[in-house]
């Protein structure tokens, strides 16, 4: 292995913490995001106008790193790029455990000065065998110990995801996105420029790292495609791996460049990289996120065939089509499961056909609907609609429906999902909210629409099918 892994290790799991730099005019942004972390935090600054805001906080100051008595584990460096050098020095004197430089200005601008600061940076971390994040970068979010990059991010509880991130700004807003959907994380890591690792080096990292069972990347570039492309194929017989990219169009490749200096490949080389790997398409941050509640949640499946159910009328027929269009099936059900049905089904204005098209009088049998369909031979996915209207109306209901789907999950082993329809999401969003919290706490991942539901299901299916036949 060419990585350091004790070295990473230390760099991202910190007992200690400081913060270089950080200033009154942001409203001492950094030292205020590790307010949550569980271990000591230092600060380095020299300015007189800040330090009085510092020390109000509780937090001591230092004119240097190498001033903080003790190991120092993560610095977070928040200084105008000419000093950078400087810090970095520190920082290795110090024999710090790792650094994130938020210092930005350097290749990514294209100018001479910033060239040579961002190749006599690399190559001193090199020389010393530091754990350099950046620059450009937003740095560490490990959730469970608290350092974080932005006050959005939740602490105190660690998760099975990792993400990945050349852009500081796609880690910040996944971890929101992520977290408020249930989906659990273990480290965000913001790598930048990433001169000295990159995706292939975090790659390698945390497809070793037995705390981290899923793995997502927003990827602009990579230093070796060869390297890269031979250590995802084999992370992902080891742990699935969700790769969002970034720079698919010729004007997203140009905003690449000036993003974080990277050389963006052309998006059919990437679709074959994805596929041979073995590895999962995501096109967005949304998409990305519904992959990883479908990951989280489901025990690992293989199977096309969707029993759907919840919808009426034209509802199911919107329902069958958006999961046919995915690519997966809404296969007939079992004669068995039709005679099931037919002892208390109403057929007056419904259907107990896939998808089983309620109506009005069946709802209350919601439970029995669902223990047979996903008990049913041909299903290997329950997708049920729910309606926060419907439930508010009725909170004893609601709850049986979650119930439903949870005991069907774990009665068969089946993935259950739900998709959560309101005519007007913007007007029932407390509603929608609080069901969907009640479906995250059973465990259970929802989505806003068919289409997101089913393409979601189709490539966690596809993933574990792949891996399966590679095995």
């Amino acid at each position: 292995m060419s990585i350091d892994v004790q070295k990473i290790d230390r760099a991202l799991n910190p007992s200690t913490v400081a913060v270089v730099g950080d200033k009154k005019v942001t409203g001492y942004m950094w030292l205020r995001n590790m307010s949550t972390f569980t271990g000591p935090v230092y600060s380095v600054q020299i300015d007189p106008s800040d330090i009085p805001g510092i020390e109000e906080m509780g937090i001591p100051n230092y004119s240097s790193l190498t001033e903080i008595p003790g190991d120092v584990d993560y610095v977070l460096v928040a200084v105008p790029r000419r000093v950078a050098p400087f810090v970095l020095k520190d920082a290795i004197d110090k024999g710090v455990g790792g650094v994130g430089m938020f210092t930005s200005g350097f290749a990514e601008t294209g100018s001479d000065e910033g060239v040579e600061l961002q190749e006599r940076v690399t190559q001193m971390a090199l020389d010393a065998g530091l754990v350099l994040l950046g620059p450009n970068c937003m740095g560490l979010f490990n959730a469970e110990l608290g350092v974080r990059f932005g006050q959005d991010q939740v602490a105190g509880e660690g998760g099975p995801v990792v993400f990945l991130s050349q852009s500081g700004g796609h880690g910040g807003a996944f971890s929101v996105a992520a977290q408020s959907s249930g989906v659990k994380l273990n480290k965000v890591v913001s790598f930048g420029n990433g001169v000295v690792l990159e995706n292939a080096d975090w790659l390698e990292y945390f497809a070793q790292d037995e705390a981290t069972e899923f793995i997502a990347m927003y990827v602009e570039s990579v230093r070796d495609g060869r390297r890269f492309f031979r250590l995802l194929k084999e992370a992902c017989q080891i742990k699935p791996v969700v790769i969002w990219k970034g720079g698919q169009t010729a004007e997203g490749k140009r905003a690449t460049s000036s993003h974080t200096g990277a050389i963006a490949e052309s998006m059919d080389t990437w679709d074959v990289v994805i596929r041979q790997a073995g590895a999962i398409r995501a096109d967005s941050m949304t998409e990305t996120v519904d992959i990883l509640k479908a990951l989280t949640t489901f025990a690992p499946f293989t199977g096309d065939g969707i029993g759907l159910t919840g919808g009426s009328g034209g509802q199911s027929v919107s329902m069958s089509d958006a999961f046919s269009k995915a690519g997966l099936r809404v296969p007939m059900l079992t004669q068995a499961s039709f005679d099931r049905l037919e002892e208390f089904f109403q057929v007056i204005g419904a259907s107990y056909l896939n998808p089983v098209d309620m109506g009005g009088m069946n709802r209350p049998m919601m439970e029995s609907i669902v223990d047979i369909l996903s008990g049913d031979a041909n299903v290997d996915v329950v997708v049920m609609q729910l309606s926060p209207r419907e439930l508010q109306r009725s909170a004893e209901r609601g709850a049986a429906h979650v119930a439903a789907l949870t005991r069907a999950r774990e009665e068969t082993g089946k993935p259950v999902a739900a998709v959560l329809f309101s005519p007007d999401p913007y007007g029932d969003g407390e509603a929608l909210k609080e069901l969907d919290l009640q479906l995250q706490a059973a465990g259970i991942p929802s989505y806003p629409s068919y289409e997101r539901a089913a393409f979601s299901i189709r490539k966690v299916a596809d993933y574990y099918r792949r891996r399966e036949a590679l095995q």
